[in-house]
């Protein structure tokens, strides 16, 4: 008979464990346990790693008490374990060792970002070999800065219909406006939230703030 053991609901984080809730070589580990409770065989599985390299992930996040045993299932030998992490954490900013809260937030952002640029990069070479900056007068601003090939902006690429953009701008917008704008992401978000059989994965990222970035 199969024992289980229920997972609080929300936890708050140690030093200890905010060091590896954050660690983004451990986001896909963690959101497959706080999902779906698995034995470390089914973990190799999943992450495509060797049996010994899943129980060595699997065991440094049950020392740190993230991944706990959820269930036990008795077979001839050793009982089979599986293990799982607790849904929902908070992980106060004090106890994550950034000096400044800019720190912590670009402890979980720069990785990111340079992953999506790399895709870009890579999406940007299967288009065309040559690529550069386009520094041109504007108008408003005073100069333009535009990726592009030789042939110009390339805007075939992204103003076309391709699923690519690398965009950065500077509006001038009242509150009232400011406000709009962020609703209506919220919601263009909302209306491509559900996936469609065959799709496959994009990945998109927005900031809204305060402040102009040349």
């Amino acid at each position: 008979m199969t024992v289980t053991f229920p997972l609080p609901p929300i936890r708050h984080a140690t030093a200890a464990q905010a060091a590896l809730l954050l660690d983004v070589t451990l986001r896909a580990l963690l959101g497959r346990l706080m999902t779906t409770p698995s034995t470390v065989t089914e973990v190799a599985l999943m992450l495509k790693v060797s049996p010994n390299r899943a129980q060595y992930l699997v065991g440094k996040l049950q020392r740190a008490d993230i991944a706990v045993v959820t269930a036990v299932e008795p077979r001839a030998g050793r009982a089979l374990r599986r293990y799982g992490v607790t849904p929902r954490w908070f992980i106060p900013f004090e106890v994550t060792g950034a000096d400044t809260l800019d720190a912590f937030l670009a402890a979980q952002l720069i990785p990111r970002v340079t992953r999506m640029m790399m895709l870009t990069a890579r999406q940007m070479q299967e288009h065309t070999d040559t690529w550069g900056y386009w520094l041109e007068q504007h108008d408003v601003t005073g100069s333009n800065l535009r990726l592009g090939n030789g042939d110009g902006q390339g805007s075939d690429l992204f103003a076309g219909v391709a699923p690519l953009m690398a965009n950065v701008a500077t509006l001038t917008l009242s509150a009232r406006q400011a406000q709009e704008l962020k609703a209506r992401l919220i919601a263009l978000f909302d209306d491509f939230g559900s996936p469609e059989a065959g799709g496959e994965a994009h990945s998109v990222a927005v900031l809204l703030v305060r402040g102009k970035v040349d």
